[in-house]
């Protein structure tokens, strides 16, 4: 259950594993039952998915060159050996042939979406549409890690020593986050970033910061336009839009939603711009009431730095009087105990060492024994792609018990203090861990379909959002915390401030992830330029112009080099299921309460060996309705 984290001869390793693969699928092909066809099938994913995913997470997170030359030499191998499998004819026949055999309601039902899986890899393509389609598939797998590279490099590139005098309003513990020999260095890692355009008082400093931030692996910015990512951009979006001409849809846009649960791209564009509709009056107000406390026009640069103040007078706290309640070790222990009253489970530390000294390995137990891993790794740090993510070592399979790596890019401990942690940081936190146990406490005893694997991408943000709105319960709190100096936890007061700020500015926070999600829904939907469609987009959206230097969408991982490409709006789509989940269990008792036991059944057991929605609804009773959603942020527009 150990990953390999020195993983040598990366080419020669994938070679010998995609050829063996090659061979196995050759001979499932010839098979006649589960046993003979699947088995031998899910066997050899797992072994190679045991590969690619070690090899993705030390690029990730350890970014090195020479490292990186091996890996991109791994990535057309791995695209060529799952497009010849998704291509396969004779296998396709055998997946087909299968539903005429006896076989349980999971096995129905992973049949069923990987026969469709099988048709939209191109398995009906011959001649040069197949070739061509091959082709694609490599250079987009290509082209997104370089994008990737591409955005840590600026990030990096930039930093900016400055004096203490040009850091008033930061406090002691911000200072010694970036106190260095010759003074204090600022970088685009966002602890750092977020720091510096929430707290500090010197206006032109923020202003050079977020245009440097904002600008980023662009032709305009600050860093060097040699990591430029817009014809990188542009080629990914071209190839998108004729690999889904090959496979006989419109756009990738409608490709993109053949998979998940909603029924079009349409039905998303009516879903995100009715939460507008709720939204965009409440969020002007919000605005509003910003622009009359800063008493002057407000610039992009500007918004945190005057939120954190008007927060800090209507509320009667800033969220540095929070973090020294929120040391590591107690917000972790907190985590570990509210899981353990959730799901009864039970998530200690090993003795274990990693690939980085940063890294926890954490084990799950139930009363029945170990149900598996994950491997922590918290910290923001010097070549370490940045956000925050979850991914899979391997699924349940006979014997061998799940494995996740957790990745954030947290605070880190200084010299003389412990990591303390932002709240919003906790949030982050909770959300990793929502998918971590989505993917370690599956029942689903079939790899394709257990825990993460198989669950439509609208579904997979569910037990992340859920997660999170356990963060902000007065006894979830009280868990999470106790001042680094005196022990004590968050005082009541505190709590009480926190609560009531919960959705200070939601709706501009929402009228934002709208804009994302329509932006990347219609960019998939039409051959304009992508800026373009974000100016369109922001006449319905946007409460404040952007600035000339703006391109974030350079950096936007999400889209460009992530899975999430004419699917952004699945963040929306299942927080609207998460609130909805959240009162409902909240009705029937909270945590340790049935509701919540049945969440688990229903829908981290299950993974993707039934329908989502379905399961949602054995779960709730009925459908979700966005006005959970909308309550659950304060939003009554």
């Amino acid at each position: 259950m150990t990953p390999n984290f020195e993983p040598k001869n990366i080419v020669k390793t994938i070679k010998k594993l995609t050829e063996n693969g090659l061979k196995v699928a050759h001979q499932a092909a010839l098979g006649d039952s589960w046993k003979s066809v699947i088995e031998p099938l899910e066997q050899m994913e797992f072994e190679l998915h045991q590969q690619t995913s070690v090899h993705s997470l030390l690029n990730s997170v350890s970014f090195d060159e020479d490292f990186n030359a091996e890996y991109q030499k791994t990535l057309p191998l791995i695209s060529n050996f799952y497009t010849q499998i998704g291509s396969n004819k004779a296998l396709y026949q055998a997946y087909k042939n299968l539903q005429k055999t006896n076989l349980d309601t999971q096995q129905k039902y992973i049949l069923k979406q990987a026969i469709a899986t099988f048709e939209l890899s191109g398995v009906g393509l011959k001649g040069a549409a197949a070739k061509r389609f091959s082709s694609i598939k490599e250079k987009l797998s290509l082209l997104s890690e370089q994008f990737s590279n591409n955005s840590l490099a600026a990030t990096n590139e930039w930093k900016k020593l400055v004096s203490k005098d040009d850091l008033q309003g930061f406090s002691a513990l911000q200072l010694s986050k970036i106190q260095t020999a010759g003074g204090y260095e600022l970088n685009l890692q966002m602890p750092v970033y977020m720091d510096l355009m929430t707290y500090a008082d010197n206006q032109n400093l923020r202003r050079e910061v977020y245009q440097a931030f904002i600008s980023r692996a662009s032709e305009v910015g600050i860093t060097s336009a040699k990591f430029d990512n817009k014809t990188i951009m542009d080629e990914i979006l071209k190839l998108r839009q004729e690999m889904a001409e090959i496979l006989g849809f419109e756009n990738f846009a409608h490709l993109s939603v053949e998979s998940k649960m909603a029924s079009s791209p349409e039905q998303i564009i009516e879903f995100l711009q009715d939460l507008v509709r709720h939204s965009k009056p409440q969020a002007q107000r919000e605005l509003a009431e910003l622009t009359k406390f800063a008493g002057s026009k407000l610039k992009p640069w500007d918004l945190a730095y005057f939120s954190e103040k008007l927060k800090g007078e209507k509320f009667g706290f800033q969220q540095s009087d929070l973090t020294p309640y929120f040391p590591e070790q107690q917000v972790l222990e907190g985590l570990f105990a509210i899981i353990n009253k959730l799901y009864r489970v039970k998530i200690q530390s090993l003795e274990q060492t990693s690939y980085h000294p940063d890294v926890s390995v954490l084990e799950i137990t139930d009363k029945n024994g170990i149900l598996g891993r994950i491997y922590l790794d918290i910290y923001a740090r010097k070549n370490k792609r940045g956000g925050a993510w979850m991914a899979d070592y391997q699924p349940l399979m006979n014997a061998q018990k799940p494995v996740a790596f957790v990745v954030c890019n947290l605070n880190s401990p200084t010299k003389n203090k412990p990591a303390l942690f932002e709240f919003d940081e906790i949030v982050t936190l909770f959300h990793e861990f929502g998918h971590a146990l989505h993917h370690l406490l599956t029942t689903v005893k079939y790899p394709s379909a257990a825990g993460i694997a198989g669950v439509p991408w609208d579904g997979v943000e569910l037990p992340s959002q859920y997660m999170e709105f356990f963060c902000y319960e007065k006894s979830v709190v009280k868990l999470l915390s106790k001042h680094w100096k005196t022990g004590e936890n968050l005082p009541d007061d505190l709590y009480q401030k926190l609560s009531l700020a919960k959705n200070f500015q939601s709706a501009i926070s929402m009228l934002r992830q709208c804009e994302f999600a329509l932006w990347d829904i219609h960019t998939h939907l039409s051959d304009k330029d992508t800026y373009k469609i974000l100016d369109e987009i922001r006449t319905q959206t946007a409460l404040l112009p952007s600035i000339p230097e703006a391109r974030f969408l350079n950096t936007f991982g999400h889209i460009f080099s992530g899975g999430y490409a004419a699917g952004y709006f699945s963040y929306k789509w299942a927080e609207v299921l998460a609130a909805d989940a959240y009162a409902y269990v909240q009705a029937d008792g909270g945590i340790g309460s049935q509701a919540a036991q049945d969440f688990m059944q229903h829908i981290l057991q299950s993974g993707g060996s039934a329908d989502f929605m379905g399961q949602y609804q054995k779960f709730r009773g009925k459908p979700a309705k966005i006005k959970a959603l909308l309550e659950a942020n304060g939003i009554f527009g």
